[in-house]
């Protein structure tokens, strides 16, 4: 979702199962580009190409949200795997958070970074 625009996902099958055992996801969000990685491998990348017209997040601040929700309609191999709701409840664990982030002082585009961050 970016500036106002969605309409942009996208769905990744993954290698494994990613319910059998812990994952680490992270995002790597700098003005070049967005790359999405699973276990520290890049499933993919976002490029900035506003200069082209394509929307890119450079003016909105970094923000994460997490959520379930029922997505049987498309997101189950194109609505035919329904969900099970006699499974419920449905769970998400977060364990080992880190954001590293760049702050940005606007309206200069100087920025102060953390270690490790981009």
């Amino acid at each position: 979702f970016s500036q106002g625009k969605g309409n942009r996902e996208q769905q990744f099958h993954l290698w494994f199962d990613p319910t059998t055992a812990f994952h680490t996801y992270t995002i790597l969000w700098n003005s070049q580009q967005i790359i999405f990685l699973v276990d520290n491998i890049p499933i993919r990348v976002f490029t900035n190409m506003e200069s082209q017209g394509v929307p890119f997040p450079s003016k909105q601040l970094m923000s994460i949200h997490s959520s379930l929700w029922n997505a049987d309609d498309w997101a189950t191999q194109g609505g035919r795997v329904k969900a099970d709701w006699t499974n419920a409840p449905f769970v998400a664990s977060y364990k080992n958070f880190k954001a590293e982030a760049c702050i940005r002082n606007p309206p200069s585009a100087s920025s102060t970074c953390s270690p490790g961050a981009q």
